[in-house]
């Protein structure tokens, strides 16, 4: 009996200190709670599976824990019996924040789904643990119960309310920084694990984890004859559909390099660039600078680990501030100034950014964005 007190009273102190950062009426799922990409930094320390939220302190250093819980990363451990098995590990790296989804359908697995999606990098999100249906009472216990081990596709799972927060806080633009590099710390890692409730009593709290009525999602409309829509944001993925120039989609994620879309009832990922968000606007062109390969920006003309600024994806369209000068071409991108290797840059289809923010549907992706 005493035991049971013990955890219903976790279980409610639980519940309310979730409210106190994420009430119940949040607001609509277009309206980030913030919009400056500079606020907050993410480590996702990849050795412990924990992943810490800072924010400056009084000399502009990111030193306070703003947040901290655990998390599922990407399968690393190999099966011995598939020589070709090289695991599935989420990349490692700096990168930054891009698309945001309330609660959607893994595009290339039919039937499972998860809440409060928040882009790390092309197909590599931050999100809760997964449900059989798009329905908060349909909560899986399997990925539940192992959170704090590996074994994802490569996504971040986490507990529906700290995914909740990052999907609200962390606007595009936001540095996550993904390290195998910090020490082992049990001590943390027990501690948030023992804050966490039995899968029965989780399942139901979660389910009054909840916003508004969602707006309807916003349209876009293809530019280019036959994009393809595909089952993950990578050029490598598998095409589900070409479509012709001037298809009208129904947008669901939306960032710089590829946007989450619905056509004929499937889901599916496109080439930014193929869209507009408003018919007759043309936000991209032919000839635009992009990354060819995903490659670091750095601060000086070196590949030296200490310079490292951020990763850039491939297909991101980037600023170029001074042409290839010995191999190094300076570029804008998110705000920061810096260089990367002229062999990873070629012409092609990219987003014009002063165009797409100014007609970014969603108003504070606009402001958030404008970083950009």
């Amino acid at each position: 009996m005493i035991k049971k007190a013990i955890v219903l009273l976790t279980a409610a102190l639980t519940l309310l200190s979730v409210f106190m950062v994420s009430p119940l009426k949040a607001l609509a799922y277009d309206e980030l709670k913030n919009t400056d990409p500079d606020k907050y930094y993410i480590l996702l320390d990849l050795k412990n599976q924990i992943v810490t939220v800072f924010e400056r302190d009084e000399n502009g250093e990111y030193t306070k824990i703003v947040r901290r819980f655990i998390c599922t990363t990407g399968r690393t451990e190999l099966n011995p019996e598939d020589p070709e098995d090289k695991g599935t590990p989420t990349p490692q790296g700096i990168w930054k924040i891009g698309a945001r989804e309330r609660f959607g359908e893994f595009a290339a697995f039919d039937g499972t789904y998860a809440r409060y999606w928040t882009q790390i990098v092309e197909g590599v999100y931050f999100h809760s643990v997964m449900y059989s249906r798009h329905d908060v009472n349909t909560l899986q216990s399997g990925p539940y119960r192992r959170l704090g081990n590996k074994g994802s596709h490569g996504c971040v799972r986490l507990d529906v309310e700290d995914a909740k927060w990052l999907y609200y806080y962390a606007c595009p633009g936001t540095t996550v920084n993904v390290s195998n590099g910090e020490p082992f710390d049990k001590t943390v890692k027990s501690k948030l694990k023992a804050k966490r409730m039995p899968f029965n009593n989780y399942k139901a709290f979660q389910v009054n984890i909840y916003d508004i009525d969602e707006l309807p999602n916003p349209k876009a409309w293809v530019v280019k004859d036959g994009a393809e829509i595909r089952t993950g944001n990578g050029s490598n993925d598998s095409v589900r559909k070409r479509v012709p120039a001037g298809t009208e989609l129904e947008l669901l994620q939306i960032a710089e390099t590829w946007c989450k879309v619905k056509f004929e009832k499937r889901e599916g990922y496109m080439r930014t660039a193929y869209l507009t968000f408003k018919q007759g606007t043309m936000m991209s062109r032919e000839d635009a600078d992009i990354i060819k390969t995903t490659a670091y920006m750095y601060s000086e003309k070196s590949t030296d680990a200490k310079y490292r600024i951020t990763k850039v994806p491939n297909y991101t369209s980037v600023k170029v501030l001074e042409p290839d000068n010995d191999g190094w071409t300076k570029i804008r991108y998110w705000g920061e100034e810096g260089y990367v290797q002229s062999r990873y840059l070629t012409k092609g289809w990219g987003v014009i950014p002063e165009v797409m923010t100014e007609i970014m549907p969603i108003a504070s992706y606009k402001e958030a964005y404008s970083h950009y």
